[in-house]
């Protein structure tokens, strides 16, 4: 019997790139968003797809085994021109409504997206061994408050829920919205490298775990058809730590005759690479469904993260 799941934000970066690997493992998918001009639903075929344009608070009645609620939004306060409080409200509410509706719907699992922003505040000696999050603004305050939401609602009334947090990103179909207008280092310096022949390396040092998004998909996938599950939150990412500059070197080797330019930001504290929280680190995710199929940064990936970003610059 053909399985089926809901992806809420599937016109995102994230999010279309869960649908796509839905697709390919062969689930019915309705992918629900407030617009797709994604170019990556252009190249998904096939009659077991439903792109459904509606708001996450206010879903239609729909029938499924799973959910993936991966709608957020990332841009500031500022940069909506809203008060704080409604730029919480906008992933809050949306957080409630579709717990709501999982229920109301009798969805077997949910899956619902974090990321590690929740350690934003924390030094990075704070951001292992256990060490609760530390949200420094309202997207981190939000992730938080689904990893705790999801947390509760899993021990304390017995629902399949979880939260999936997520680390450093990058891969196809990423591209600028209202609601995440700021591109990954990885699809920014791509972006320097053609069309200035230039990449500006900002704290060489600083390191991050690397992930490339059609992995994310499948690991969720894993989760979705683990039998059970022993924990409320999984840390989904491939545990690949790369330096901005390092970075920089990969991209310079694929793009060809590019340029680096080294700043160092004096005036800045130097970020540190997030170390997992104990117990939710990539071993856990392994352990619970033997998932572990990685793909490294490499010159393909890169490539496929390249021939998006120009994709999406001719759809401007």
């Amino acid at each position: 019997m053909k399985r089926a799941a809901i992806v809420t934000g599937a016109n995102g970066f994230v999010g279309c790139n869960i649908v796509g690997a839905l697709l390919a493992a062969d689930y019915d998918v309705a992918a629900v968003d407030l617009a797709f001009d994604n170019p990556a639903y252009k190249r998904f075929s096939g009659d077991n797809l439903r792109c459904i344009t509606a708001d996450c608070v206010d879903l239609p009645p729909l029938s499924a085994d799973a959910l993936i609620h991966a709608a957020a939004v990332t841009a500031s306060p500022a940069a909506r021109g809203e008060s704080p409080e409604d730029n919480l409200r906008a992933n809050i509410e949306p957080l409630l409504a579709v717990s709501e509706y999982v229920e109301r719907q009798g969805i077997r699992r949910a899956i619902f997206i974090s990321s590690t922003a929740v350690f934003r505040q924390a030094p990075a000696k704070e951001r292992g061994g256990g060490s609760p999050p530390q949200p420094l603004d309202t997207y981190s305050l939000a992730k938080a408050m689904v990893e705790y939401t999801v947390a509760t609602l899993r021990q304390g009334y017995g629902r399949d829920v979880l939260a999936a947090r997520l680390s450093a990103i990058y891969g196809p179909y990423e591209y600028a919205r209202s609601t995440r207008p700021r591109l990954s280092a990885v699809a920014t310096m791509l972006r320097q490298a053609c069309t200035q022949g230039v990449i500006i390396v900002q704290r060489p040092d600083n390191t991050r775990r690397w992930t490339y998004a059609p992995d994310i998909g499948r690991a969720l996938i894993a989760l979705l058809e683990a039998d059970s599950l022993r924990h409320s939150l999984y840390q989904v990412e491939s545990g690949e730590s790369l330096s901005n500059l390092d970075l920089a070197r990969q991209i310079a080797r694929v793009c060809g005759d590019v340029a680096l330019r080294v700043q160092e930001n004096e005036d800045e504290a130097p970020a540190q690479a997030v170390k997992s929280a104990d117990g939710s680190t990539p071993g856990r995710l392994e352990q619970d469904t033997g998932f572990k199929d990685w793909a490294p940064m490499s010159e393909e990936s890169l490539r496929a993260t390249l021939e998006s970003l120009r994709l999406g610059g001719r759809r401007a």
